[in-house]
């Protein structure tokens, strides 16, 4: 499937350069600050120039620029652009991610779920609620597989690679693995969107519906380019990894 792009706030004439300052990076589209805090980079950015914060944080500015690109709505081949030296702040970036949806965006949605509840006693209400429920456990599992299966093994390959070893025997996983089991797990919500949309019978709910649909659509957008930097950036990069391991034999 083509990916999917959000260009939310962002300005079509800027285009992102490392001597760019990071705080008008920021002005211009406020979601890159979900960018920085998966990278880890805080407030106050000052005067700094994304060179300059990239520098501080020892991270590539080309993985920088590439994610802020996905952020931007932008579309790239990274055909060779990244080493194996970049694993380790791409899977910290995600790892952050994944605190993100755990403990902040999904509190935040069964916060407002409970509000929405107590507002409309309809019994679609409860049909959300499941859904969301179900759809919590499969995004958990799915995390939780990414947390103690694949980055794992990218960092027992990039151990590998620094130890000038060749792929260790017996080969129990591959990359081709986690493309079988990547699914597209943000698109399951334009399905609870429909119903907070479309269908759901409407009460004195209103602000709490919109909260909740706003909060929806900040996970679906980060979980989107959570996706596509999977997909564009960390699967090709781990296969030139296995290859080059191979190649040692």
């Amino acid at each position: 499937m083509y990916p999917k792009f959000y260009a939310m706030f962002s300005n079509t004439n800027l285009y992102l350069t490392a001597d760019l300052k990071i705080s008008d990076v920021v002005f211009d589209n406020p979601r890159i600050l979900l960018l920085l805090e998966h990278f880890g980079i805080y407030f106050p950015l000052q005067e700094k120039t994304i060179s300059e914060i990239c520098r501080e944080n020892k991270l590539n500015p080309e993985v920088f620029l590439a994610f802020a690109n996905l952020y931007y709505g932008t579309v790239h081949a990274y055909p060779v652009a990244f080493s194996h030296k970049d694993t380790q702040s791409i899977i910290s970036f995600l790892k952050n991610g994944h605190h993100y949806y755990l403990l902040e965006k999904f509190p935040d949605i069964r916060q407002n779920l409970l509000q929405l509840y107590e507002a409309n006693h309809e019994r679609e209400i409860s049909m959300v609620e499941k859904f969301f429920n179900e759809y919590f456990n499969e995004v958990t599992e799915h995390l939780k597989y990414e947390d103690e299966v694949v980055f794992p093994y990218i960092a027992s390959l990039y151990q590998q690679i620094l130890m000038n070893k060749s792929f260790e025997e017996p080969v129990s996983y591959s990359v081709e693995e986690y493309k079988e089991h990547h699914n597209d797990i943000e698109e399951k919500l334009s399905d609870l969107n429909n119903l907070l949309v479309k269908y759901l019978p409407r009460k004195d709910d209103q602000k709490i519906r919109r909260r909740l649909i706003l909060c929806l659509s900040e996970l679906e957008y980060d979980l989107t380019i959570h996706a596509n930097i999977e997909d564009l950036i960390l699967i090709p990069l781990v296969e030139r990894m296995e290859l080059e391991l191979k190649t040692r034999r």
